[in-house]
C-alpha cells in the first residue's frame, strides 16, 4: 500500500503499548494511517506519540469501550494478549488471549470491519523434534505453558470467525527482539543487556539449545503485509535466524567488546532451582524468576521456518549480527547499560 492512500484510513491496534504494537502503531501512523491505539492507560511510558496516533483508554475484555474504539475502523490489528511467564491469576491467561480475542472478533464482524491481523505466536507450535517447523505441521508435545496453551485456543477462536465470515490472518512472531522497553515478555533484551552489564553469568545447559530470534522492525512489517497480502484464514510465521545459546552470547562478544565469564549450567540444575522458585509462587505469591515448565524447554530445539511468508507477503529476514547491533545501539542511546 503506498502512504498517499493510507490518509484517513482508521486502524486500530490493541496492545498498542505492548512491545510489537507500539512501534506497529508508529509505523502504521507514519504510513500516513489515522491509528486508533487501544491501551489500558493513555499516559503508559511505552507509547509512543505521533500527530496520526489516538490513543484511546479501553481494553478488549470490556465490549463497550472496545466498540466504541473500533467504531468506523477500517482494519484492526489484534496485539494484546498476556505474555508474561506468571500472573498471579492463571485465569487472567485465558480471559485476556481466549476471551479478549473473542470479543475483539466478535466486534469486528459485528462493525463490518474489512480485515482483522491476529498476532499469535510460534509457541502454539511448541518445541521442535527435527526440522524447523512450518504452518502447517502439528504440535508435537502438550501444553505446559499457559501462554502457549491460550494463545492455541484464541487461534481456534479465529478459525470459528473466518468460518462466520469475517477476514482474518494470523501471524505468528517467534522470539521476538529488538529495540523497546524491556519488560517480562522481552527476555531476549534482558538477556542482551544483563550481558552488557555484567549481570548475566550463565549459559543454560551445554549452550547448543537452538532458539529462532526474529527482529521486532521484521514483525511489524510482516503485519502490514499481512494486512495487505495475506490470505484469509490463513498463518504466517514470522521468524528469524536459528541461533544456539552459544552463538548467541559469541556474537554479543563481538559486538560489544566484552568478554564476560558464563558458566554453563546443567539444565537439572534449573529444574531443581525453578522447583523451589515454583514453591515460592505457589505458597507465597511472589512472583518468580523461573518455573519448571521453562526449565524443561530448555532441553528443546524451537526452529521454525517462515518460507511461507516470505513467498506470500514478501517477508524479509533482517540478519542476525545487524538486527541485534542495532538492539545494543537502542540500549546504550537509552543509557540502559552500564561500563
Amino acid at each position: 500500500m503506498e502512504a498517499v492512500t493510507n490518509k484517513y484510513i482508521k486502524v486500530l491496534v490493541t496492545g498498542a503499548s505492548g512491545f510489537i504494537g507500539r512501534k506497529l502503531c508508529l509505523t502504521l501512523a507514519e504510513m500516513g494511517y489515522d491509528v486508533i491505539a487501544l491501551c489500558r492507560n493513555i499516559h503508559h511510558p511505552y507509547l509512543i506519540p505521533h500527530r496520526n496516533i489516538q490513543f484511546v483508554k479501553g481494553d478488549i475484555l470490556e465490549i463497550e469501550s472496545l466498540e466504541s474504539a473500533m467504531k468506523d475502523c477500517y482494519q484492526v490489528y489484534h496485539t494484546a494478549a498476556m505474555a508474561k511467564m506468571w500472573c498471579k491469576n492463571e485465569q487472567d491467561f485465558y480471559d485476556i488471549n481466549v476471551l479478549g480475542t473473542r470479543n475483539v472478533l466478535n466486534c469486528a464482524l459485528k462493525l463490518g470491519v474489512e480485515r482483522v491481523v491476529h498476532t499469535s505466536t510460534c509457541g502454539v507450535w511448541g518445541p521442535t523434534l527435527n526440522l524447523p517447523i512450518s504452518e502447517n505441521d502439528p504440535r508435537a508435545v502438550g501444553f505446559a505453558i499457559n501462554y502457549e496453551r491460550t494463545k492455541y485456543l484464541a487461534e481456534l477462536e479465529v478459525k470459528e470467525f473466518v468460518k462466520k465470515g469475517l477476514d482474518v490472518v494470523i501471524v505468528n512472531p517467534s522470539r521476538v527482539y529488538g529495540d523497546g522497553p524491556i519488560t517480562d515478555s522481552n527476555t531476549v533484551s534482558k538477556m542482551v543487556n544483563g550481558y552488557i552489564n555484567g549481570t548475566w553469568h550463565f549459559i543454560p545447559g551445554d549452550g547448543n539449545a537452538i532458539a529462532n530470534y526474529v527482529f521486532v522492525d521484521d514483525v511489524v512489517n510482516g503485519h502490514v503485509s499481512a494486512m495487505g497480502n495475506g490470505r484469509n484464514g490463513e498463518r504466517y510465521i514470522l521468524g528469524g535466524e536459528d541461533i544456539c545459546f552459544n552463538s548467541f552470547f559469541e556474537t554479543l562478544r563481538r559486538i560489544t567488546g566484552k568478554n564476560r565469564n558464563l558458566f554453563k549450567i546443567p539444565v537439572r540444575v534449573i529444574k531443581a532451582y525453578s522447583q523451589f522458585e515454583a514453591f515460592k509462587t505457589r505458597f507465597f505469591s511472589l512472583t518468580p524468576y523461573f518455573l519448571p515448565e521453562f526449565a524443561d524447554r530448555l532441553n528443546c530445539n524451537q526452529q521454525y521456518n517462515s518460507n511461507k511468508a516470505i513467498a506470500e507477503l514478501n517477508y524479509r529476514i533482517t540478519p542476525f549480527t545487524i538486527g541485534i547491533s542495532k538492539t545494543i545501539e537502542h540500549l546504550q542511546k537509552n543509557a540502559l547499560w552500564k561500563n
